[in-house]
């Protein structure tokens, strides 16, 4: 009998060593999925990308990683107009001086007025520009591949293939921040 105390002594000992050991081994596949869960996370948002997202209550489209965009988009709710902002750096140009975002998409064209500046945070000189809102640019982002960003000095092409759900949303809020600040017809 007394054998067999011992016995289940001896293999309730060895259960909660193997139930011990198991805790520990998940505790570690929990911390290594969590580990990579973080990397994933840090790399999508280091990762450029469509983003859409509301900025000071203004509908924005932009493309870039979380730190540093290359181009926004962004309606403006008191004014009506669409303000572009290419950060792609531009040559030949100083700060105040008027040049043009050319914006290119298989044979659609768009082009913004706009003005060279530089951010103190940044030394390349940017252009940043406004136009009253066109359909016209919202055709950019349906059926191409590649949406080509034209400034003076420097030219730079970036997918849009996976813009659509991004650009479909910014298009729908500016639509309707337009069709709000029309006046009504008596």
């Amino acid at each position: 009998m007394r054998l067999r105390g011992a016995a289940t002594a001896l293999a309730l000992a060895s259960i909660v060593g193997l139930v011990a050991a198991n805790d520990a081994e998940a505790q570690n596949r929990s911390r290594t999925v969590a580990k990579k869960a973080i990397a994933k996370k840090e790399a999508v948002a280091s990762k450029p990308a469509w983003r859409f997202v509301r900025q000071s209550s203004a509908p924005t489209l932009l493309y870039g990683t979380s730190d540093e965009f290359q181009i926004s988009f962004s309606c403006q709710p008191d004014s009506g107009l669409l303000r572009v902002i290419s950060q792609i750096g531009s040559r030949g140009v100083q700060p105040g001086d008027g040049a043009a975002i050319k914006l290119h998409s298989g044979k659609r064209k768009f082009e913004v007025a706009g003005t060279a500046f530089s951010a103190e945070e940044r030394k390349d000189i940017d252009i940043g520009g406004a136009t009253r809102f066109d359909p016209e640019l919202f055709v950019l982002f349906k059926g191409g591949e590649t949406l080509v960003i034209e400034v003076p000095g420097r030219k730079r092409s970036l997918p849009i293939t996976d813009a659509g759900p991004s650009a479909d949303a910014f298009q729908k809020a500016c639509s309707a921040m337009a069709a709000a600040s029309r006046p009504a017809a008596s």
